[in-house]
C-alpha cells in the first residue's frame, strides 16, 4: 500500500489490489469509510474505499452484445452476483505503478481478451492526486484492440457516516409531456442525508456537481460525469454517489475506435 499526503489530506492507496483507494482522511476526519485491512480487500473488494469501473458500469446481464456479435462473460466477482459480469475488470485485478511523489500516484491496468472476459484489449490509467484542499482522481480506457469497442466509466466511492452527512446536489428532470398537460418541474434540489431506506438509484441528468456536509467539513465535489449512481443498502453506515457514464443496463453506446480514449474525473475539494 502507498501513502500520498498533502497539507492536511492524506490517502492511502493499494494499486495492486484493483487500483483500490483504502482510505482518504483530511485533519484526521475520514471522508471515505476506510477499509478495514489489505486482507480485507483483497478478499472482497467492496471492502475498499473507492474502486474504478472499467471498461463498463454495472452489471452486464446475459452477457455483451455488440457488433452483431454475443459474449458471454463470466461473473466478475461471483460473491457478489453469481449469475453476471459486474463493474468490468479493473476492481478485480492488480494495477502497476508508472508514477510515484509525495502527493501523486499512477498506475495502470492492461487486459487481454480471454475466455469468459471483456472480448477487447484496453488499457486503463489512473492518476490520484493531492493538493492543499483537493483530491482527485482520474480515471481513464484505452482501446488498444484493432476494432471498435464498447467503453464506459464509474467511480465507486463509499463516503463515511450516511446519518449525520448531508449530500446536497440538483437532479435536471427535462419536460416530459403529462397527459394531464400539467408541466414538469425543470430540476429537484436533494438537500440532507441520505434516506434511512435502502437506494439503488441514479439520477440520469446531472449537472457534475455536488456538495458534501461531514463533520464540520464542507466539500464541494465535481466530475465531467452528468451521470450520478447513488447506493446504499439496507442497515448501511455509508452510502455511494457515485459518478458514471453510462445509465445501469445501457452499456454499449459509447464506442472507441481504436486508439481512442475516454476519461473520468472525481474532484474532491474542501470549500
Amino acid at each position: 500500500m502507498i501513502e500520498i499526503t498533502a497539507g492536511k489530506f492524506k490517502a492511502v492507496l493499494a494499486p495492486e489490489l484493483g487500483g483500490a483507494v483504502m482510505s482518504l482522511e483530511h485533519g484526521g476526519v475520514n471522508i471515505f469509510r476506510p477499509a478495514a485491512s489489505r486482507d480485507a480487500v483483497a478478499a472482497d473488494p467492496r471492502e475498499a474505499a473507492c474502486y474504478p469501473c472499467v471498461p463498463w458500469f454495472s452489471r452486464l446481464h446475459g452477457g455483451l452484445d455488440f457488433g452483431g456479435g454475443h459474449y458471454d462473460l463470466a461473473p466478475t466477482l461471483p460473491a457478489c452476483d453469481p449469475e453476471h459480469a459486474l463493474h468490468g475488470h479493473g476492481w478485480v485485478n492488480p494495477w502497476h505503478v508508472t508514477e510515484q511523489s509525495d502527493n501523486r500516484l499512477a498506475c495502470r491496468y492492461d487486459h487481454a481478451p480471454g475466455p469468459g472476459l471483456f472480448p477487447f484489449n484496453f488499457s486503463a490509467t489512473q492518476e490520484f492526486a493531492l493538493s492543499t484542499d483537493e483530491f482527485r482522481i482520474v480515471l481513464a480506457v484505452i482501446n488498444n484492440d484493432d476494432s471498435p469497442m464498447p467503453a464506459g466509466l464509474g467511480l465507486h466511492p463509499f463516503f463515511q457516516d450516511k446519518k449525520t452527512s448531508e449530500l446536497n446536489f440538483t437532479e435536471y428532470c427535462g419536460q416530459p409531456k403529462l397527459p394531464s398537460g400539467l408541466r414538469a418541474p425543470e430540476k429537484i434540489e436533494h438537500r440532507g442525508p441520505f434516506p434511512d431506506d435502502p437506494v439503488d438509484y441514479t439520477i440520469k441528468r446531472w449537472d457534475g456537481t455536488a456538495e458534501i456536509v461531514h463533520d464540520s467539513l464542507h466539500i464541494a465535489m465535481t466530475s465531467n460525469a452528468r451521470i450520478l449512481h447513488l447506493y446504499s443498502p439496507e442497515d448501511a453506515d455509508f452510502y455511494c454517489a457515485e459518478p458514471v457514464t453510462h445509465w445501469p443496463g445501457y452499456f454499449g453506446e459509447d464506442v472507441l475506435a481504436p486508439g481512442e480514449s475516454m476519461e473520468l474525473f472525481l474532484s474532491l475539494k474542501i470549500d
